[in-house]
């Protein structure tokens, strides 16, 4: 038969599993992309359901020294919004879906499409690749144009969608 914790040892487990649960509620050790899961999770700009992973973004900020939040976005265009209304945040890595194979990638070397003809879930009309060939080919068919980061950010506040 099981022996029974005397009070004090008692208090002490409670105490210890409560210490440990709260550890683990902070956030991550490491930068990483949002764990998303599509129909349920909403975007953290406008609070939209996350549905579509070819449009997928997310970045990860910095809540505490070496403790990493992860948000999501359904839109490239909705996450470039808030990364501009939420400026005092310490990001800490930035990820888009590749619109090919919906695999994350860095969002500063991915190449973007942006144009009209892509229907974004928040019509920011932005799909993100990381192979070059794929990006043109897709702007050729979209009649749109190919930027890289610093330049589809500045498109798209300029466009202040």
């Amino acid at each position: 038969m099981a022996e029974k914790l005397r009070p004090e040892k008692r208090w002490w487990t409670v105490a210890l599993v409560l210490l440990v649960l709260a550890g683990c509620a902070v956030g991550s050790a490491t930068p990483a992309p949002p764990d998303i899961r599509y129909g349920e999770d909403v975007c953290a700009d406008c609070n939209m359901i996350i549905s579509d992973p070819r449009f997928a973004a997310g970045y990860a900020v910095e809540i505490e020294p070496g403790r990493f939040e992860s948000l999501a976005f359904d839109d490239i265009g909705d996450m470039v919004s808030h990364l501009k209304n939420h400026q005092a945040l310490k990001v800490a890595g930035l990820w888009v879906h590749d619109y090919w194979s919906d695999e994350w990638i860095d969002a500063e070397t991915a190449l973007y499409v942006v144009s009209s003809n892509i229907h974004s879930p928040m019509g920011h009309g932005v799909a993100a690749f990381a192979i070059e060939s794929r990006a043109k080919q897709l702007a050729e068919e979209m009649d749109g144009n190919v930027y890289d980061w610093n330049r589809m950010r500045a498109e798209m506040l300029q466009h202040n969608h």
